[in-house]
This record gives C-alpha cells, structure tokens and sequence, in this order.
C-alpha cells in the first residue's frame, strides 16, 4: 500500500508541475513498461512519457521514477522511423492524461501500428550500452555494470524479436519471448540477470558471452543492410 501511495503521490506531483508549466491541458502523459502489464519486477521502475506541443523544463525525478519527454514532433518523428520504444508506448501504454484528445487521435491513426519499428536501431543501442557496461566493469564497479549489461541484453533480445516479427512486451516478458524463437540461451542470460547475479565471476561470464551474440547479430545487421543497399542499387539501374 505504500508504494502504491507514493506512485498516485507522484502521479498528483507530475499533474502539479505540469501545471506550473501551463502545458496541463495539451499533455499527455502515459505509463508504460512492466508496470502496464502488470510484470514489474524488484528492478522495476515506474516509467512514463510526457508529450507536449513545444520543449518543457524537465524537473529532478525520484529513482525509482524515469521520465520520457518528447514534443509531439519528436513523438511522431520516432514513430515514422521505427523506434520501438514510442510503437511500445502506443501500443500498450495506459494513458493516465489526455485532456486534448492527441494521444487517441495519434493512436487510432490509420497506418500507425503498421509501421514496423526498425530491429537494427536496438543493436546501437546495445552496443553503447555495452561499452559503458564494460568500462563500468574494467573500474570494478560490478552494481552499475550489472545494470549496463542488462540493458544491454534487453536492447538485444528486442531486436531479435523484431527481426523475428514478434513485438517485444516489458522487459521480465522478454525471456518467455526468445525462447519462441529458440534463443534460450539469451533468455538465461536475461533471468539471471533480472533474478540478480551472485558473484563477479558469474557476470565476467555473461559479459562474454552477451558480446559475443551482439557481434554476431552486428555481422547480421551488416549484412542486412547490404542487401538493401544491393537490391536498390539494382532496382535504380534496371528502372
């Protein structure tokens, strides 16, 4: 019951600084993430994304609270070109805040759950991440490098699920995902690291074995794109 105070507390706090920032009645605000669905783990945050007609100034959050804010520009800008996380939020967010009616019309627009979002843009995600998680990991500090490389192995499992033309769902449901695709061996990766991993060795391990499957999976994505770019140099050449 607490925690559920404090998340209805912030809920009032988001409406407030809104508020202040005059934008109450043309935002959107929207939870998504595990919470959605009802799959939150102890890792678990409460996530939300705040669409707004112009920039705002953002406001200090509390940590177990991450924020998303997008103009609506930007909002439909990452629809068109195929970030996942924007497709997600309309696909399965729980609007909390609509008072214009934007978010509905966007949502129910013709087309826009067509738009296949791109599994080639999770792989740079991975691949920053991954560096920030073995720096992290090369200074000792195994908290944060744990976190960076279950960042990292998300990122990755969404883009072999998008590839797979399976959207993926909040993070605890991406193990029972990839095992549809017979990639159990990330899928253990994943619950090890969302269950908490129990030594330094244990994570050195996994570490290596994430950046193996994300080089293969660049050397897929490499490939890919050269086909494309193959098949439309031909198709110029024979129009």
């Amino acid at each position: 019951m607490k925690n559920e105070m404090s998340y209805n507390t912030y809920i009032g706090e988001i409406l407030a600084q809104l508020q202040l920032l005059h934008v109450d009645e043309e935002a959107s605000l929207v939870l998504v993430g595990s919470y959605v669905r009802n799959r939150q783990t102890w890792r678990s945050d409460r996530d939300f994304i705040v669409v707004t007609p112009d920039r705002i100034k953002r406001w200090r959050v509390p940590l177990n609270i991450h924020i998303i804010f997008n103009t609506r520009n930007e909002f439909i800008d990452k629809l068109i070109h195929g970030n996942d996380f924007q497709h997600w939020a309309i696909r399965f967010g729980k609007v909390l805040v609509d008072a214009a009616g934007w978010w509905n019309t966007v949502k129910n627009s013709e087309g826009i759950t067509d738009i296949w979002p791109d599994w080639r843009l999770k792989i740079r995600h991975a691949e920053k991440a991954q560096s920030i998680a073995y720096q992290l990991l090369m200074d000792n500090d195994w908290d944060n490098a744990e976190d960076e490389y279950l960042l990292t192995a998300s990122h990755i499992a969404r883009a072999l699920l998008l590839r797979n033309k399976i959207f993926p769902l909040s993070r605890p449901e991406l193990p029972e995902q990839l095992k549809l695709i017979d990639h159990d061996d990330l899928s253990n990766i994943l619950e090890r690291l969302i269950d908490g991993i129990k030594t330094h060795e244990d994570l050195i391990t996994l570490s290596n074995t994430i950046a193996l499957i994300l080089k293969d999976l660049r050397l897929t994505a490499d490939e890919s794109e050269k086909s494309e770019y193959l098949t439309a140099s031909f198709d110029k050449l024979t129009a």
